[in-house]
């Protein structure tokens, strides 16, 4: 027991090293080059036509996810399979959630934007090991600070996700953005299945960004 003990927390330490720090700049994105790192978001990079007026913009199309497959691709021991499941739930997400207030749209048009996202990683939660360290004191603690800092959980997976949004008429890049996310540290509900976090990383992605689009067009941002 003590042995399993001791090797449970030198993983820990060792995932630890690796989770640090957001997302590289993946070179095969066309937007890749003009990204700047965010000052509001955490492992997040952004870009922002100047001039554009985002309040005009009420109406989406969503295109089909595409699986990023540059040499600076990082899936780890993702499957092709999960992949393609991640990328079709990214679109199937931010529809429901985007629907609820905006129309979702086929065809160009002067309200028009178009969002393209690209799923450039992807890492899977170890349930094994994730649940034991949610419950070992050592591992509540690290946790716990994980939670505070940000970051992954202990064996938590995260995804990595391109949005590049155009105007639908021009198709002139009015803003894109590059970010990692991962569910609270402590979010033990996420734990169970390889996805879990992943997808629970995009939904929060996307009521993130319908969040966005809301205050735009309040007059709030």
């Amino acid at each position: 027991m003590k042995r399993l003990y001791f090797v449970i927390v030198l993983a820990m330490v060792f995932f630890v090293a690796g989770c640090a720090g957001g997302p590289q700049e993946y070179k095969g994105i066309e937007s890749a080059s003009k990204l700047q790192p965010s000052a509001d978001f955490p492992h997040t990079l952004i870009y922002k036509k100047p001039g554009i007026e985002g309040k005009k913009y009420t109406q989406f199309i969503i295109d089909p996810v595409e699986i990023y497959k540059g040499e600076d691709a990082r899936f780890g021991g993702a499957s092709p399979e999960d992949q393609q499941k991640i990328a079709e739930f990214v679109k199937t997400e931010f529809t429901r959630i985007l629907q609820d207030g905006y129309a979702i749209v086929n065809a160009p048009g002067p309200n028009v934007l178009r969002l393209k996202f690209t799923l450039a990683g992807l890492e899977k939660t170890n349930p094994a090991m994730a649940t034991v360290t949610h419950v070992i004191p050592i591992g509540i603690v690290m946790n716990l600070g994980k939670s505070a800092a940000g970051m992954n959980g202990s064996f938590m997976g995260s995804v990595t996700l391109a949005g590049e949004l155009y105007d639908s008429q021009t198709n002139t890049l009015v803003f894109s953005f590059l970010t990692k996310k991962a569910p609270n540290a402590m979010d033990i509900t996420t734990v169970f299945t390889g996805l879990d976090a992943a997808k629970k990383s995009i939904t929060e992605l996307a009521e993130k960004f319908k969040e966005n689009i809301d205050k735009i067009q309040k007059g709030t941002k």
